[in-house]
């Protein structure tokens, strides 16, 4: 198959614009870690640190050094000063937000919490890290994966909790299938790093419990439940997060659910263990699920943001991260099914691609991260661009093998180029 994602000049393309894209990020860089980047390029110092946004630009800056940009590795020994020293808690934990006070301390914001999707953030770049060769990555995985054990992993469920209250350390009762889709993703990179099973198994075991969400729920997915794991109807009493309502469904969980099952399935093949008869079925599902529902013609095309449980549009932004979830997830299923539905999936990521570059982009290195109906620049969630992974992941992939995340291959693509310059 003639794919894409195969193609020399859109290949040449994405590394221009990975490139542009970190150098667009490195103006993030604050006295302690990342702060959140506005639309112009200026960092919003008016803000706390925030955990999940320093990971993730830590982690971008990872692949960076990784892809041998220079200047890229002390970009990473920054972001992880931040996250081994001001970030820490009392009690072992990590801040979601905190207001440094020097390079080295900082005091929580007021009713401060831990987040695991700040959590998750951090496995990520602590993996990446360490796969780019900062040795002292390795003892903040570990320290992490401690935690995890502590006080995030819920083995009833085989997933992760959501948030706990940094004084008291009662757990909120709020469960986030968007926070466990990060979480499997940061564990997978994990477990390439340190070849430690758990990371795999527990990313296997959260990716399970989605496929059982998806069969109750029509392969559309919510993201808000209860500890439980029921989703939470429109009648609870739980204001939007980040205008996800109770009972609405996400096209871009199911796009990303459908790349984390595919890619799983994939690297259960590599290693000689059988995926379970379920993975494929059900990736296929949610991506297509996903794509009927959220592909649209009206106003700028696109993909829309949420649904009701009756399939009408609630929130039609299109944001950034899901077009690139969406053509990340063709190309990771097209190596897996049969010919004809692969030739499909190339033609819907040659789409995504090309949406995402006439709309979700203000010039090279700059992602607009959310875009209204009729193509103009919405802020309703985001006032500026403070994430630039979830692009980089896409811009990175390339024709990478699937069993590998976007981390580990771009880790072994870097130790090639390493050991061909040496030879």
């Amino acid at each position: 198959m003639n794919a894409p994602w195969n193609n020399e000049d859109l290949r040449r393309a994405f590394d221009a614009d990975f490139d542009a894209l970190v150098a667009f990020a490195s103006r993030s860089k604050a006295r302690v870690g990342y702060a959140f980047l506005r639309a112009d390029g200026q960092v919003d110092l008016g803000r706390p640190l925030d955990a999940r946004i320093s990971a993730r630009m830590t982690h971008v800056f990872a692949l960076a050094q990784m892809r041998g940009i220079e200047g890229a590795s002390h970009l990473v020994s920054h972001g992880l000063a931040a996250l081994t020293g001001p970030l820490r808690a009392a009690n072992g934990s990590w801040y979601s937000e905190v207001v440094p006070t020097s390079e080295t301390s900082a005091i929580p914001v007021p009713r401060s919490v831990l987040s695991q999707r700040a959590q998750s953030a951090m496995i990520g770049a602590a993996a990446a890290a360490l796969m780019a060769g900062h040795s002292e990555a390795a003892t903040l995985l570990k320290d992490l994966e401690k935690d995890q054990d502590q006080r995030w992993w819920d083995p009833s469920y085989g997933a992760v909790r959501e948030e706990i209250d940094a004084a008291t350390e009662a757990c909120s009762p709020l469960r986030r299938l968007s926070t466990n889709l990060d979480t499997a993703q940061s564990y997978l990179a994990a477990w390439e790093a340190t070849s430690n099973r758990v990371w795999f198994d527990r990313a296997r075991s959260i990716l399970r419990l989605v496929g059982e969400i998806a069969a109750r729920s029509g392969f559309a997915l919510p993201d808000l439940f209860d500890e439980e794991w029921r989703p939470l109807p429109l009648t609870y009493d739980q204001p939007p997060l980040e205008l996800i309502r109770p009972g609405d469904t996400l096209p871009g969980l199911g796009f990303k659910a459908a790349r984390l099952i595919g890619q799983v399935c994939a690297i259960l093949i590599h290693m000689g263990e059988t995926p379970g008869p379920w993975m494929l079925d059900t990736a296929i599902s949610l991506y297509e699920r996903a794509h009927a529902d959220g592909w649209t013609e009206d106003g700028v095309g696109g993909i829309v943001y949420t649904l009701d449980s009756t399939g009408i549009v609630v929130v039609p932004e299109r944001m950034h991260w899901v077009v690139c979830e969406a053509a990340s997830a063709a190309r990771v299923l097209a190596e897996l099914v049969v010919p004809d539905l692969a030739e499909d999936l190339a033609v819907d990521y040659a789409r995504a691609v090309a949406w995402a570059d006439s709309h979700a982009r203000a010039g090279m290195g700059r992602w607009i991260h959310e875009i209204a109906p009729d193509g103009s620049v919405s802020m309703r969630v985001w006032e500026g661009r403070p994430d630039a992974l979830t692009a980089a992941r896409m811009l990175a992939r390339g024709a990478a093998p699937i069993y590998l995340t976007v981390t580990g291959a771009t880790a072994m693509a870097g130790a090639s180029t390493r050991a061909q310059r040496a030879a």
